[in-house]
């Protein structure tokens, strides 16, 4: 939810979250609306949403490798992810899974935490 907020407080066009919690989902949806922001917030079970220009999503890094083919077809060609909630000893793990469909960035450690980002190609590799 509080990616979804900053993205749209940041000017996103439209924004859609994803969660597996009722809970985190109704908190989101309350949230957005203490914000007003605009935000959309999905069940994981709901169809998903269709790809986007920025995908973001701070999870632990196990979820983030297993989710990665989902993540890659929800970013369109060109567009750009961020991932966080990744202890800078799993980067390599995590960046490792990515590098199929994303050119990676350098990556951005703080305080034993990293943020990983890339550029989505146009197909796999």
């Amino acid at each position: 939810g509080i990616l979804a907020i900053a993205a749209a407080k940041l000017g996103a066009g439209r924004v859609v979250g994803v969660d597996i919690d009722p809970q985190a989902l109704k908190t989101s949806r309350d949230n957005a609306a203490r914000n007003n922001v605009a935000a959309e917030f999905l069940d994981a079970d709901q169809p998903r949403p269709a790809a986007a220009d920025v995908v973001v999503a701070n999870i632990l890094a196990n979820p983030l490798k297993i989710l990665a083919p989902l993540l890659a077809e929800l970013t369109l060609p060109g567009g750009e992810i961020a991932l966080s909630g990744i202890l800078c000893h799993q980067v390599n793990q995590v960046t490792a899974v990515y590098e199929r469909w994303y050119k990676m960035n350098p990556i951005v450690e703080d305080e034993g935490w990293a943020l990983v980002t890339g550029t989505r190609g146009d197909t796999p590799r």
